[in-house]
């Protein structure tokens, strides 16, 4: 299996699903959308399985690190990956700014003198007909 480390800040958290499988094990599942970054910043969703999701106490909103393994399966003649986090680390808590940055106003637009309204209105010639 391949193995990608995954750096960002937990944006999406999706609903957790639940079932049993063919052999008649419980499952759970939930999801996260992770997103890098950077100037080309790249989204990941990644999978939490079973017992994981209470030990790593993922939330939207923290910085983290993810460990995840990276594998694909066919179902029905298509094939789908699935990137499920094995390890996860906390790497802070991302918080919104206290307060917004100061707003100006943009320069009012410069106003002609008198002279430079006159010499505007003197050309009679350049009409064009």
């Amino acid at each position: 299996m391949a193995q990608l480390t995954v750096k960002g800040k937990i944006i999406a958290e999706m609903p957790e699903r639940s079932g049993t499988g063919k052999t008649g094990k419980e499952w759970r599942s939930k999801e996260y959308v992770v997103v890098e970054h950077g100037e080309y910043a790249k989204r990941v969703c990644v999978q939490v399985m079973n017992d994981k999701i209470d030990a790593l106490g993922l939330s939207v909103g923290q910085e983290v690190e993810i460990q995840c393994d990276v594998d694909a399966r066919e179902w029905n003649g298509k094939w789908f990956n699935s990137i499920t986090c094995w390890k996860a680390t906390i790497t802070g808590v991302s918080q919104a700014p206290t307060s917004s940055p100061p707003q100006y106003a943009a320069a009012p637009p410069k106003q002609p003198t008198v002279s430079q309204n006159n010499q505007m209105f003197d050309d009679k010639d350049d009409l064009p007909f």
